[in-house]
């Protein structure tokens, strides 16, 4: 009878302390599961910030863009400054406020940290004399980029080319390129090419209500 007792209390001992190994393994487990959907989570989350903010500045640089005033050599408010990182231009304000006149414009390709680069949107105001203080604005478009450039096509009486025909002539259509790395190691090349919409002519008085020459 005291060998079957010492027996079986030896078993329970045994299941206690493989109960105790499956247990913990399972902790180990859930735990590793709730990991990876904690990180799934999180990708999911910078995704969506990364969409949101590609959409924001595509559409920042596509509205400045179709406002584009086209340069007036006898005034150099309305100059046009187009390089592979710099694009400087006169705008047309595009949400109603046209008591501002004009505003100078710039899309920028700037160095950052560790080698990388930035897109980054100003627009202010450099008319002396006017009644209306408006600060200048900076927006960083995107950022941590591993390249990024901006290029331009010009109407010639050959069709589109990367020269201007004339000094003072606006580009036709420019490309905003860049290259970032994603969330999961991967990288990809993108671009928003966009057309200067308004077409006044070299020497337009533009109305700012109508965007039409005066």
């Amino acid at each position: 009878m005291h060998g079957t007792c010492k027996a079986e209390k030896g078993f329970t001992l045994l299941e206690l302390l493989i109960a105790m190994i499956i247990g913990s393994g399972l902790v180990y487990l859930t735990s590793e599961v709730f990991s990876l959907i904690q990180r799934g989570v999180e990708q999911s989350r910078q995704a969506a910030d990364q969409v949101m903010t590609e959409q924001r500045a595509i559409a920042v640089v596509r509205e400045a863009l179709s406002n584009l005033i086209p340069p007036v050599t006898s005034d150099k408010r309305y100059r046009i400054v187009a390089t592979e990182s710099v694009f400087e231009f006169a705008a047309v304000p595009v949400d109603g406020r046209s008591q501002w006149g004009s505003m100078n414009t710039r899309i920028v390709i700037e160095p950052s940290d560790s080698g990388k680069f930035m897109i980054v949107f100003e627009q202010w105001k450099s008319e002396a004399g006017s009644s209306f203080t408006i600060p200048k604005s900076r927006l960083i478009l995107f950022k941590d980029l591993k390249s990024a450039s901006l290029q331009y096509l010009y109407l010639t009486s050959r069709g589109l080319h990367t020269q201007p025909a004339e000094p003072e002539q606006h580009p036709e259509l420019v490309t905003l390129r860049w290259t970032e790395a994603d969330y999961v190691g991967q990288t990809g090349a993108e671009s928003l090419s966009v057309r200067t919409r308004i077409d006044a002519g070299a020497n337009c008085q533009l109305d700012l209500q109508s965007l039409s020459c005066r």
